[in-house]
This record gives C-alpha cells, structure tokens and sequence, in this order.
C-alpha cells in the first residue's frame, strides 16, 4: 500500500475549523490593535520619497513612477503613499492598516489551501495565521512604504492557494488570476520580479500542455493562458530596460558568501528569533525547504494526474528559493550578517509557508503528521519574544514620533527638529531638512506649523588642522591613505553653534559615494561621544559639493572623515552657523 496515499477527508480534526478561524481572528485583531497603539503619525525614511510629488514641487509622471528608487521600481507604492498622505497630511498609519490586511488576506488565502489537503482541515493549521501575522512583522507593520514588500508577499500566498485547487484541467479562469498577481509583482520591488519567472514558467507550461492536449477546445485555452502570462513577462523586460545597479550597495562576496546570506534571509521567516537563532534556524528552515522539494519530486514520479499541481507547487517553491538567492547574491558584500534583517520576515515567511502546504498534499504519512504539529509548536513558542520584540519596538518608535509632535508644538524650528530626530526620520540630515521645509511650505498637515529656521551667524574655520589619521594634508586637501581616516580642528573658543557647513571636492578610486563622519565634542569630553557624531553613507562625490551637518551643541573640537577608505578630499570652505 502507497504510503504517501492521501486519506479520506473525513480524517479532519473536529472543531478545527472553529479553532484556526479563531487564531486567523485574534491575530488580526492583535496586530490591528499593535499597529492602532503603536504606529507613529509620522513619516519615516523612504517615506518621505513622495515628499515632492505631495508637496507640488514636482509633477506625478509615469516617468517618475517607473523611475528607480535604490534597485527597486515602486510605482505601486508611490500611488498609495501619495494619495494616502494628500487626504491625511502625511499620517501613514492608514497605510499601515492596509499593510495588516494584506498579511491577513495572504493568511487567509494559506488557510483555503490548507483546507483543500487530503486529510482536510487540521488543527495545526493554526500555524499559517501565526506565520504571517505575529508581530515580529513589525518593522513592516510600522513602516508605510514596507507594502511594497507586503504587496509580493500577498499575491504569492494567494497564487499558492490557486495553484492548490488546480485540476488536471487548466482552468481559464485560474490561470487568469495567477497571471494578474503576476502582473501587479514587478509594480512592486525588485523582489516581486524576482518571483515572476519561476511562476510565468508553470503558466508557460499549462498553456503549452493545453494546447497539446488534444482535447476539445484545448488550443483556443492553450493560447489564451499562454497570452494571459504576457503582461508580466512584458513589464519585467521593461523593469529590466534602462536599469543601473545602486552603487552604494558592496559587490557580491562570492558564490559562498551568497549561499550564507541566501540561508540568513530564510532563517528571518521565523521573525526576530530567526536571527538570535541563527545558524541553526537557517539550517531549519533550509532542511525543511529541501524536504518540501524532494516530497514534490517524488509526487511528480507517483502521481502523474496531478502533475499540474506539482508542477504549480514547484514553481512557488522555486520562486521562493529564487528571492533567497537574489537577496544572498544582493546583499553578500554587505558584512557576515547582511541576510538577517528583520524586514525580511515577511518576504520570507512564504518559504515556511510552501513547506506547510506541500507537506499537507503529497508528504508521506509519517511527514504529514509531524512536520505541521513541529511548525505549529516552534510558532506557538516563538510567539511571545517575537511579541515581546515588538512591543518594545513600538513602544520606542510611539514615544518617539511623540516627542517629535511635542517639539514642532513647541516651535522647534527645522534644523534643531533635524538635529533632534535624525535617524528616526530619516538616516539623511541634508535630507530631512529639506523634506521639512517643503512639507512646511506646502502646509501638509502638522507640518505646516513648523515655523523658518532664524538667519544664521556665519564664521569661517582656519583651514589648519590640529591633527590627522591615516593620511596627509596639503593646502587644504586630506590625501587619505588608509581605512576611517580623520582630520581634526580646534575652533579657536568653546561656543554654541548650530550646524557647520563643509563646501567640499570629493574622489575615490571607484567614484562611489562618500562615506562621511562628522563628529565633536566639547571641554569635559574625553572623547567624541557615540551621540555627538553624524554619518552619511550616500554623501555626493565630484567638485565643489556642500554638505552642512547640523549640531545644536556647545562644540570645541571637531573631526571630520571624508570616506572610510582612501580618498582625496579638499576642503574649500569650513563655517560655523551660530543661532544668535
């Protein structure tokens, strides 16, 4: 007797159904009630990429939509941050709502393929609303312009749960709608192109075996399935037209080194404890990812009726391995640990997801009892640090967007509020600044009551440095010969300045951008202290470039690194802007 045979239906659980709707419900309802007492009423970081286009200093174009952002082309999320914030004045917490819905659709769509397994619904199914809607998701639950990652992560939820209920028959209407969610992918990030191929291949596949079917009609079907993958295949050659690699990203490590982060990044799919895990939750999550794949290539062999469903569960598994891949190959010349952000929880949280699912249709007995029973307990007891986690993120991210509500009542003018809440804003001072001042002009809800920066005292710096690191300095030029090298000032007296403004002459061997630090202290200072320093890892390179770094302190030393590698970097003027 076969022992990968699927049992009768009537082997469900009693009660399950009642039971898992019960979990989907009171994940739901505590990740809405997370994002409600938790979610900042602020923008934060790419956020604000839709600042210009709100404010009407730039016009809302298919050019601009289409346009790079990093290496990802967001014109999804730019449409809904844009008519988000122009009803709201640039609250994003309904867009964060939105977000919830998503995981809880994505959830939903798991629980329907679930349901249509051989054995039927099962309590452990309980494990699909805890993978997709626990709260270490939290980084994107309180992020606006994290839908461009959840939007992906949806649709290829519910292109499993089509690809489960497929017959031997291709149906129309099916392959319709895996076609559409394909479609919406590449409008995404470069994540969602990724998934497209492997899933553009089984639609490739069902309309080439259609059509070859012989069956009555099966060619008209055939080519119409085969056109309906068009769309997809079209906006991803179009994504790829005109595409240039950011160049502030490090090149890729090597074969090996992908590899790693390429297991870091599905290690992440167990949420925060996925990374306090790792190595071993990536071997976790690898060993069961292959399980999964070896379970449909033996169906493939045993059942070849329903080898349109296989095949279907292939590709999902296929595009998943994909992303991983990408993201290693991506990120590898990051550092060791590049893999494990936890923003990733939720692109990779359909890898645990297929595995669940294959398992349930076409694992051998002993398989389908175990594997989801395990999955449930580890989600069970990563439940409460990835909660725990969470709430201390919120809490930290709230009380900060507080504080940030208090100062602009308070009058706070934009560069002390830049000074103040740089990085939680925004990683950019120069930035932020500017964002401000156009969310302030154009009198975007809250913003609008920030009031002018004061005209600044200027007071230029003698260009004669009381030290310097891993380099020399020539008429106003460091010629940096070595890693984080430094050049160091005195200002001529102790005083209170608001910001310094550095008009610059920036060259590397590779004309990537700079990798600035500026940092002071003042009499009493042992040091430069962590919280008295600023770094931009994107400053601009080439001639004459101006960057100000805003300080709002008592300063009497000043240190500055134009790079964290060899450079030239001339100095042509160095002023002190006091607030008098």
């Amino acid at each position: 007797m076969d022992s990968s045979a699927p049992p009768p239906r009537s082997s469900a659980d009693p009660g399950a159904s009642v039971f898992v709707w019960g979990v989907w419900g009171a994940s739901l309802l505590l990740a809405l009630w997370y994002v409600a007492s938790c979610g900042p009423d602020v923008p934060l970081w790419d956020d604000y990429a839709v600042a210009p286009q709100l404010c009407d200093q730039a016009p809302v174009t298919l050019s601009w939509l289409w346009s790079q952002h990093s290496e990802h082309r967001i014109p999804l999320a730019r449409l809904v941050l844009l008519g988000v914030f122009r009803a709201d004045g640039a609250d994003p917490r309904p867009v964060m709502i939105l977000i919830t819905a998503l995981l809880a659709a994505a959830s939903a769509a798991l629980l329907g393929a679930a349901a249509r397994a051989p054995e039927g619904r099962k309590y452990a199914d309980a494990f699909l609303p805890l993978l997709m809607m626990h709260l270490g998701h939290h980084d994107n639950l309180l992020w606006a312009i994290q839908i461009t990652y959840v939007v992906p992560t949806a649709l290829l939820c519910l292109v499993l749960r089509l690809v489960a209920t497929q017959d031997e028959q291709p149906s129309l209407i099916r392959c319709g709608l895996v076609a559409a969610c394909l479609a919406v992918m590449p409008l995404c990030n470069a994540g969602g192109l990724i998934l497209i191929p492997p899933l553009a291949l089984w639609l490739l596949a069902m309309g080439v075996v259609e059509a070859r079917s012989g069956r009555p009609g099966g060619r008209a079907r055939g080519v119409l399935i085969l056109a309906e993958s068009a769309p997809a295949l079209i906006l991803a050659a179009l994504y790829l037209r005109g595409y240039s690699a950011p160049r502030h990203h490090a090149a890729p490590a090597g074969v090996f080194a992908a590899l790693r982060t390429a297991l870091q990044f599905l290690a992440t799919s167990l949420g925060r404890p996925g990374v306090w895990l790792w190595p071993w939750s990536g071997v976790f999550v690898g060993c069961l990812s292959a399980a999964a794949g070896a379970v449909l290539l033996g169906a493939w062999c045993s059942r070849p009726k329903e080898r349109a469903r296989v095949a279907g569960f292939l590709c999902v598994l296929g595009a998943v391995g994909a992303l991983a891949l990408a993201t290693g190959w991506g990120r590898s010349g990051e550092d060791d640990l590049a893999g494990l952000q936890p923003r990733y929880t939720t692109l990779a949280a359909p890898a645990l997801a297929v595995v669940y699912i294959v398992i349930a249709y076409y694992g051998p007995v002993v398989l389908r009892s175990l594997v989801p029973m395990v999955l449930f307990a580890v989600f069970s007891t990563l439940l409460w640090p990835n909660t725990q986690e969470a709430i201390e993120a919120g809490r930290n991210a709230r009380e900060r967007a507080a504080v940030f509500d208090r100062d602009v009542a308070a009058g706070m003018p934009p560069y002390r509020l830049v000074r103040r809440h740089v990085p939680f804003l925004h990683p950019s001072q120069r930035a932020m600044h500017g964002y401000l001042e156009m969310l302030r002009n154009a009198k975007i809800g809250k913003f609008g009551r920030i009031r002018r920066d004061p005209s600044f005292r200027e007071r230029p710096v003698a260009l004669s440095p009381a030290d310097v690191r891993l380099g020399r300095w020539t008429d106003g030029e460091l010629i940096a010969t070595g890693v984080d090298p430094w050049v160091r000032f005195e200002l001529p007296a102790t005083e209170r300045i608001a910001g310094v403004r550095i008009r610059y002459d920036h060259h590397n061997d590779d004309g990537s951008p700079s990798r600035f630090r500026l940092a002071w202290r003042s009499l009493g200072d042992l040091d430069f202290p962590a919280d008295k320093q600023y770094g931009d890892w994107n400053l601009e390179t080439g001639e004459d470039r101006e960057v100000t770094v805003w300080i709002d302190d008592v300063v009497s030393q000043i240190r500055l690194q134009p790079d964290n590698r060899p450079c030239r970097f001339r100095i042509r003027e160095l002023t002190l802007l006091r607030d008098d």
